[in-house]
C-alpha cells in the first residue's frame, strides 16, 4: 500500500525561506511525515495555480497575509489585501470552499483576523506564539489525524 496516497496535503503559503524550512521541518521532527505533504511557495500567484489543479490542491492552506514577494509590490495594506482576497475566491468557490485556510502570520491586529474569520478561515495563528507540537497538534486536530 502507498503510504503517500493517504497524507493530507498541505500548503505553506510563505515568501520566507526561513519560515518554509522551519515548518516543515517541525512536521518531520514530530513524526508527522507519513501524515503530511508539505508544499510550498512564496507568492499568491503560484498557490492560485497549485490550488486550481485537482493533482496538486491541498487539503489545508498556512497562509502569511504579509508578502514582500508579491510581484505587484505596494504597501502592507495592498499585500493583506491581496490575501484576503485569495481567501475569499477559495471559500467562496463551490469546488475549493473544503480547503482549510490557516492564517500563519506575524500580524496580529484583531480588524485583520476579524476581516479573516468572516470570509470563513479554520484558524489564525500567529508565528512566534506557539511552540512547533502546538501548530502539529492543530494540524492533526483539524484533519482528525491524532495519533
Amino acid at each position: 500500500m502507498d503510504k503517500n496516497k493517504n497524507r493530507r496535503k498541505i500548503l505553506l503559503i510563505d515568501d520566507d525561506e526561513m519560515m518554509q524550512i522551519y515548518f516543515r521541518d517541525i512536521f518531520w521532527i514530530h513524526g508527522r511525515n507519513d501524515f503530511y505533504e508539505i508544499n510550498m511557495v512564496s507568492s499568491l500567484a503560484e498557490a492560485e495555480k497549485i490550488v486550481r489543479d485537482v493533482k496538486t490542491r491541498p487539503d489545508s492552506i498556512f497562509l502569511d497575509v504579509l508578502m514582500s514577494s508579491n510581484k505587484k509590490g505596494g504597501a502592507p495594506a495592498y499585500h493583506i489585501a491581496r490575501s484576503l482576497e485569495f481567501i475569499s475566491k477559495i471559500k467562496n468557490d463551490k469546488e475549493l470552499s473544503k480547503i482549510n485556510i490557516i492564517i500563519y502570520s506575524g500580524q496580529k491586529e484583531q480588524y485583520l483576523k476579524e476581516a479573516a474569520l468572516e470570509l470563513g478561515i479554520d484558524g489564525y495563528l500567529i508565528k512566534g506564539e506557539l511552540m512547533p507540537r502546538e501548530i502539529v497538534e492543530f494540524t492533526d486536530k483539524i484533519h482528525g489525524t491524532n495519533n
